[in-house]
């Protein structure tokens, strides 16, 4: 029979062979340039590419266990070229986006639109529209 010692290497081993242990996420609670979009969500259901599918889309979660809440995304995230693309970081949308059940619990679903936006490239292109137009 397996003693204590023989399930936790079990488990130990699992976890490494697992597919989503190698995968990478990128943490948005390290980067101060990315910020959730945080607009009115609209009836779009949010998306995520292959990258991050099974991923929460909370702000600053990085679960990939119980998914439970449908996330949708805002009318202007979900227009033009950016309809169907991942919520996280814009590739093509392989799965729909969930929120995990902590996530839900913090209330984290209701905090808006789940759409990461860099805000320092939004930044860098406001500044040189004004310098355009101050240069005329």
């Amino acid at each position: 029979p397996p003693t204590a010692a023989d399930r936790h290497t079990c488990s130990h081993t699992f976890l490494i062979g697992c597919s989503f242990a190698s995968r990478p996420t990128m943490s948005t609670k390290h980067h101060s340039d990315l910020q959730q979009c945080g607009k009115l969500p609209g009836i779009a259901i949010a998306r995520v590419g292959a990258r991050h599918d099974g991923q929460c889309v909370g702000f600053g979660c990085d679960s990939f266990v119980r998914p439970c809440v449908l996330a949708r995304v805002c009318d202007e995230c979900n227009y033009g070229s950016s309809e169907g693309r991942c919520v996280i970081t814009g590739e093509p949308g392989v799965a729909n986006a969930y929120y995990c059940v902590e996530c839900v619990r913090l209330g984290k679903d209701r905090d808006g639109c789940p759409k990461i936006i860099n805000v320092g490239s939004a930044k860098k292109d406001l500044f040189y529209a004004k310098s355009r137009f101050q240069s005329k």
